[in-house]
């Protein structure tokens, strides 16, 4: 495809999803907000295997690239949500975050592309990245349901937000516990030792303590009221290790480009 095209597609995929999302508050049209967001999902596709295509190789080395194939992790895990737990109310907030992934993408550069280094060269780079891909499109979903818990003054309404925000982060800690696993390993056999305190790595850690720390206040009385503010923080932290990292750069090893 060419860059336009790719940008047309983007952009339409964001609007679809925006649209799925509005929808999915009207209860007549749940089938049509349904129908919107596979549309949107197949679109996202599209660009994923694009990117496949022109790299000959998973597509994940470029921002545009990551955050293209991220946009696509939300429908996917909704369902698994969906399956597992009867979360249909959920579907509107994980359309929601595909269309704030999917309208930073329509912004990016569609050619733009890291330097792939030896270091990235790995058995460990796909399934590291796509762990943390898990991980961070469930933090993300948790930290909407978490503020609209907040805000919420009905006690079931609250208590359902509640307990949707602890499943997701349930869910999403053990990938991120993964992925600083598999990301040591990775780092032991590139660069000789496990831990190097780099400032990604640093980040990765403090949402993955901010998640932890979630849980464990969460099942104490005293503290379960205010244990949300972790989820939040948590998502602070992914923003950071997901994008400031890599657009400052500050010496880290794991910046390339973005």
């Amino acid at each position: 495809m060419s860059p336009v095209i790719l940008k047309l597609v983007a952009i339409a995929s964001a609007v679809l999803y925006y649209l799925s999302f509005g929808l999915f508050f009207v209860k007549k049209l749940k089938s049509a907000a349904r129908f919107t967001w596979g549309a949107a999902f197949a679109l996202n596709v599209s660009l994923v295997i694009n990117n496949w295509i022109v790299n000959g190789y998973v597509p994940f080395v470029s921002m545009y690239q990551v955050l293209t194939f991220l946009g696509m992790c939300f429908l996917p895990l909704f369902l698994y949500v969906h399956f597992m737990y009867k979360f249909d109310w959920m579907a509107n907030y994980f359309a929601f975050a595909a269309a704030i992934i999917m309208t930073g993408v329509s912004f990016m550069n569609a050619t733009s592309k890291w330097a792939f280094p030896p270091a990235l060269q790995s058995v460990w780079f796909v399934p590291h990245v796509l762990v943390y891909m898990f991980a961070y499109s469930l933090g993300t979903v948790a930290f909407f349901v978490a503020v609209l818990s907040f805000i919420n003054k009905s006690p079931d309404k609250k208590s359902m937000l509640d307990n949707g925000a602890y499943v997701l982060s349930c869910m999403a800690f053990p990938f991120m516990t993964a992925g600083m696993m598999i990301g040591a390993v990775w780092a032991n056999e590139v660069w000789g030792n496990f831990w190097s305190w780099d400032i990604k790595e640093n980040w990765a850690l403090m949402t993955w303590l901010m998640f932890m720390l979630y849980l464990h206040f969460r099942r104490h009385k005293s503290t379960a009221k205010y244990s949300k503010l972790f989820v939040i923080l948590g998502f602070m932290c992914i923003i950071i290790t997901l994008f400031f990292v890599n657009i400052i750069g500050a010496g880290s090893r794991h910046a390339y480009s973005v």
